[in-house]
């Protein structure tokens, strides 16, 4: 279908959902039944996010910045991931770094999905409280982090806890956590499918560690992770073959470990770029772990082959500032919006889209633009974030929007942060850590 969107020329911002974009004429959005912006064929980029709306009563009562989750979009994103996979919660293994979110965990239990992939120790312990059934901790696990999971296997006996294994150092300091805590953790053997990061790409070294593990009583084979984040750097076309010969080497690895007696039960792939190229051709015991879509974000949304994601967060911004010079100064800092991209290329300012970003400082965003009459002192916008995962780990909380542009409710960020830092059985007397 198409939304006609009249548009007029009021003060910019999020006083109406037809305030965006500001010109004088009508235009024309192409849109499919689940509200999603449409890709031309001929398109080699994602559009702009759709518009989005807060009503002014809502609007008057969020103080900025803030990080905004728009709830229809979230659900509309998670039903484009199962149905991507044929609808079979069994072959999604989210990534939880991107909303570090309770109240989206429970959600994806109530779709059936109940195993995730994780990146911190802190994360893990947020998604086994929330109900994950299956949680893999997806980076090596060096020192007190071993401790650290071991001490959240055996706090959780009925939760199925893993890491990732390239080293046999690590194994064996895996294995003594395991030991120490009473608790069996599961490995799954990291394969460099070509991101260069972690992992090994010799297969002799795949099925030693193999050996290592199975021969361990501390420790249980899970399976095999690659992940092709290198692939979100290439073209589509060129992103379809290289997918194709990344899902060819798990698979060979994996018969190659059989062959040895070593059994693998899966093989947990798929960064955001890849997966609807992985989706395309499940393979038995194919387990994929996007995490970025959830949320999703104007980074990937130049992905042509996401189009059925997205963008359902932004940071809530409000103009604080007009120094002179054709500039406008939001309170859209680096501490409220990630700042890992180029400067220039970090967000989107919805309803400022040309505006060029002069100064990005800690609580400041500066941009130029030639209509700066029309953003007064106070008006609030969107900053689309180019990246949605260190964003949401600037934040405590998110404030929930629903379709109709009011605040629905208040999701804690739980997940963000680290955690404890010292390890509590080498802590001195009266020193605690939250984590046991």
């Amino acid at each position: 279908m198409h939304v006609v969107a009249p548009c007029r020329k009021p003060r910019p911002g999020l006083i109406g959902a037809t305030s965006w974009p500001p010109c004088g004429r009508m235009k024309f959005i192409p849109h499919d039944q689940a509200g999603h912006q449409v890709l031309r064929q001929d398109q080699k980029e994602s559009p702009m996010p759709p518009k989005a709306f807060i009503e002014p009563a809502a609007l008057a009562e969020i103080s900025s910045p803030a990080l905004i989750f728009f709830h229809e979009r979230i659900e509309a994103n998670m039903a484009a991931m199962l149905a991507l996979v044929g609808g079979d919660p069994s072959r999604l293994r989210p990534h939880v770094k991107t909303h570090k979110c309770g109240a989206i965990i429970r959600r994806w239990s109530a779709l059936g999905v109940g195993k995730h992939k994780c990146a911190t120790v802190r994360e893990a312990e947020v998604l086994a409280t929330f109900g994950a059934t299956d949680i893999m901790l997806a980076f090596p696990c060096v020192g007190p982090s071993a401790r650290a999971l071991a001490r959240l296997a055996a706090r959780w006996p009925s939760v199925r806890f893993s890491t990732i294994g390239a080293d046999p150092v690590i194994l064996r300091d895996l294995s003594a956590a395991a030991a120490a805590a009473g608790c069996r953790i599961g490995v799954f053997i990291e394969m460099d499918v070509g991101h260069g990061r972690t992992g090994t790409t010799d297969l002799a070294v795949g099925i030693a560690l193999g050996r290592q593990v199975t021969s361990d009583p501390n420790l249980e084979l899970r399976g095999l992770h690659g992940y092709d984040g290198h692939l979100g750097s290439v073209s589509a076309e060129e992103r379809q073959g290289k997918a194709s010969e990344v899902r060819q080497k798990l698979a060979g690895w994996k018969e190659a470990l059989h062959s040895e007696g070593l059994g693998v039960e899966a093989l947990v792939l798929a960064g955001s770029p890849s997966f609807p190229h992985h989706a395309k051709a499940l393979q038995p015991g194919m387990e994929l772990s996007a995490g970025t879509v959830v949320l999703h974000d104007t980074g990937y949304g130049k992905h042509a082959e996401l189009a059925d994601f997205v963008p359902a967060v932004a940071i809530l911004t409000r103009v604080i500032d007009h120094p002179g010079n054709n500039r406008v100064t939001f309170d859209c800092g680096s501490k409220a919006i990630a700042c890992d991209q180029p400067a220039g290329s970090r967000l989107t300012l919805q309803g400022l889209e040309g505006a060029k970003s002069v100064i990005h400082n800690e609580e400041h965003l500066v941009v130029e633009c030639a209509d700066v009459d029309r953003w007064p002192i106070g008006t609030a916008t969107l900053a689309w974030p180019s990246h949605a995962c260190p964003t949401c780990a600037w934040h405590d909380e998110a404030i929930v929007i629903n379709g109709a542009g009011r605040v629905e409710a208040v999701w804690p960020i739980e997940a963000r942060g680290r955690g404890p830092r010292l390890d509590p059985v080498l802590a001195p007397a009266g020193v605690s850590s939250r984590l046991t």
